[in-house]
């Protein structure tokens, strides 16, 4: 290498190491000035939080709404502890305030979802006890809370504690009543209000809190009725018509949920007379304030007409139903109401043993169901079996098999039923050859032999509805005179989408 080259590359290193200190010294320069832009920005944001880019979301509000939507999405891993720390929040407040008990409640909804019945308790006893703890002397504010701590008593909770809690808001509501009657307390609600319940829905802003109480107390009646305790259910249900009545007068509409309510409770006592009356004021209130062809009055019509059959009161069944028949000229009905009105007019008649008058409507009723809900839907299935029934007894004994085959290829066959003689001529079959060596293919279990001994004896007697009768159809058990037309498709429409009976619940 020549001297000039040395110097060449002695110089190109020099430059190097100058432009690797310039840039080191920018780097850290560029690093510092980052630094302490960095400092200077959390120290403001810390002074002032409108320059914080996020603001930590601590407060209880917050907490509380973002635990609440999680829950409602079934996110629960993200709602329980976002409640909960919104509880703690509020249990560390200066001042004791409902904050406390909102927590507490989605608490015991979170718990009584997921199953965990005993800490969904716990939550909810402490919700009501907060309450009572933050309103004092006006506990009459704490009833839909109780109400609804009494239908998780019934439903999930401790059912001993149901009762004596249920005793105390009555004892509440109908002293309030009471003092109502005798003219010491005055509702503030206005004429016509409307009434959140079974016939609709006021605005939130609308809805006294004297309201609450008959929409808690029909709440509750319906949870001790479907309980089967039917006195309690029936104090209930009145002290909700005494608070309606009280409220609104002798003629709003909200009263015909308390009477259908009442009437059903009769009818499921078999107090028929007593349910008949409650049936016939509920129509008369719906029909005053609705439309005929309402879903709402047909299906008040419909109680009534059904409790006129439970009674043997047929004409007057009949009556109501092709008074019905002219609901819908002008529009159709938006439920299948024709559908179900020309099949219990159809079914009346199969029970008064007149097939031929009954024909002609089963057949009709057929074809608005198939319309309505599609030929391949469960719904259509009591169609069917109701007409193939009629057609028997006219005769039509192909027709009957065709439209029974029909019936069991949407829903699969009915389970026969079998005379009680007929069960204890196959035990004494049976008996006979225990004594017997049978073949491998004969061998009859002595788990069958039970099994039809058992049957035989939890078998209706020998004169009742139940017998199997050759040629006759398999689905349908031999009416009497005292049978009910109960298979008559009642307050059941269909998911078009799903081909699932759905009860609207009137």
């Amino acid at each position: 290498m020549t001297k000039r080259n040395y110097a060449d590359l002695s110089i190109m290193a020099r430059k190097c190491q100058m432009v690797y200190t310039n840039m080191k010294y920018l780097s850290f320069r560029k690093l510092f000035l980052l630094v302490v832009a960095v400092f200077v920005f959390a120290f403001n944001a810390l002074v002032n939080p409108v320059f914080a880019i996020v603001q930590p979301r601590s407060t209880w509000a917050d907490l509380q709404n973002r635990g609440v939507t999680a829950l409602d999405r079934n996110e629960y891993w993200i709602a329980e502890p976002t409640l909960k720390q919104a509880m703690v929040l509020a249990e560390h407040s200066k001042s004791k305030d409902m904050r406390l008990a909102e927590s507490l409640k989605e608490l015991g909804r979170l718990y009584t979802i997921r199953g965990n019945f005993e800490e969904a308790e716990a939550y909810l006893e402490e919700e009501l006890s907060v309450r009572e703890l933050v309103l004092g002397n006006d506990k009459y504010k704490c009833i839909p809370t109780m109400g609804s701590l009494i239908q998780f008593y019934i439903n999930y909770g401790t059912r001993v504690k149901a009762d004596p809690l249920t005793e105390e808001m009555l004892a509440l509501i109908e002293g309030k009543v009471d003092e109502a009657r005798s003219g010491s307390f005055n509702a503030r609600l206005k004429k016509g209000q409307p009434l959140q319940g079974w016939l609709g829905v006021a605005a939130p802003v609308a809805i006294d809190p004297i309201l609450d109480w008959a929409i808690t107390c029909d709440a509750v009646g319906k949870a001790y009725q479907k309980d089967g305790n039917f006195k309690l259910a029936n104090r209930l249900y009145k002290a909700a018509l005494d608070v309606k009545i009280t409220v609104f007068g002798n003629n709003h509409l909200s009263l015909a949920n308390s009477y259908d309510s009442l009437g059903t409770l009769c009818l499921e006592k078999n107090d028929l007379s007593e349910a008949e009356y409650y049936f016939v004021d509920a129509l008369k209130i719906t029909q005053k304030t609705l439309e005929p062809e309402s879903h709402e009055a047909f299906n008040r019509l419909d109680k009534l007409a059904r409790c006129y059959i439970k009674e043997g009161k047929y004409q007057k069944a009949e009556e109501l139903y092709l008074s019905a028949k002219n609901f819908w000229r002008i529009e159709p009905s938006k439920y299948g109401d024709e559908a179900r009105v020309t099949f219990a007019l159809g079914s009346l008649y199969t029970q008064e043993h007149q097939y031929a008058a009954a024909l002609p409507y089963l057949q009709q009723a057929l074809e608005m169901a198939r319309k309505f809900n599609g030929p391949d839907s469960i719904a259509v299935v009591p169609y069917l079996r109701r007409y193939a029934y009629a057609m028997y007894y006219l005769g039509h004994k192909a027709d009957m098999e065709q439209l029974q085959a029909r019936a069991n290829n949407i829903s699969g066959p009915p389970e026969p039923v079998l005379k009680v003689e007929q069960l204890h001529a196959k035990i004494d079959k049976l008996s006979e050859l225990k004594d017997v060596v049978p073949k491998p293919a004969d061998v009859v279990s002595t788990a069958s032999m039970e099994q039809l001994q058992t049957s035989a004896d939890n078998a209706p007697a020998a004169n009742g509805t139940s017998e199997l009768i050759q040629d006759k159809p398999d689905m349908e058990r031999v009416q009497t005179n005292n049978t009910p037309a109960d298979n008559i498709p009642a307050n059941n429409t269909l998911d078009k989408n799903t081909s699932v009976l759905k009860d609207t619940g009137h």
